[in-house]
Parts: C-alpha cells; sequence; structure tokens
C-alpha cells in the first residue's frame, strides 16, 4: 500500500543497508477520489490498524470533510469527522492541526 502522505517517526530505526523502511509509520493520510474509495475506506484501514499504524486521516474532497482514526492495540480507540469551518486535529501529535477552510477552498 503507497499513501498519499505519512509521518514517520523512527526512519533512524528501520532504516535498512539499502535505505529502505522497515517500520510502521505513526500516521497516514489518504485522500479520497472515486476509484479509491472503497480501498481506503475499507481494506486500507483495517490493514493500517492491524500493522500498528497509530493515527489515519482520510481526506474526502467531495464531502469535505476529514475522518481521522485513532488506533492502539489494533482498535480502533478515537475518531473524528470534521467538516470546514473546523479543524482537523491530531489525536497523536499535540499541536497539529488543520484548518479545513485552507483545505477545502470554495
Amino acid at each position: 500500500m503507497q499513501p498519499d502522505l505519512l509521518i514517520i517517526c523512527d526512519l533512524d530505526d528501520y532504516l535498512n543497508d539499502q535505505d529502505y523502511y522497515l517500520g510502521v509509520p505513526s500516521l497516514m493520510v489518504e485522500i479520497l477520489s472515486e476509484s479509491t474509495q472503497g480501498k481506503d475506506l475499507v481494506k486500507k484501514l483495517d490493514l493500517y490498524m492491524e500493522c500498528g499504524v497509530k493515527e489515519y486521516w482520510i481526506i474526502d474532497p467531495s464531502e469535505k470533510k476529514v475522518i481521522i482514526y485513532h488506533f492502539k492495540d489494533q482498535k480502533i480507540t478515537q475518531t473524528a469527522m470534521c467538516k470546514p469551518p473546523e479543524s482537523a486535529r491530531s489525536f497523536l501529535f499535540e499541536g497539529l492541526s488543520v484548518e479545513l477552510n485552507r483545505l477545502f477552498k470554495p
């Protein structure tokens, strides 16, 4: 799976001799499109949760919303759905937020 955006906090610990990352990213972000929507909402959600990703953001441009999932012990522990004029805020990274009015311009 190749996410649209990811945050890796342990790169130095899990980079092999061929510069291949072997760890688990802390945060994954997917931007929905009609062709990938089912995969992003179901398959990737399950895969990221099972693999140990801590947070997963799904950005839905057509609905102008962001859904945030926080995982712990391979379970969803918190969710949030945000729409403009709200800001999407990370459960994992204090201070990480996105003003949705800036993300979804009319």
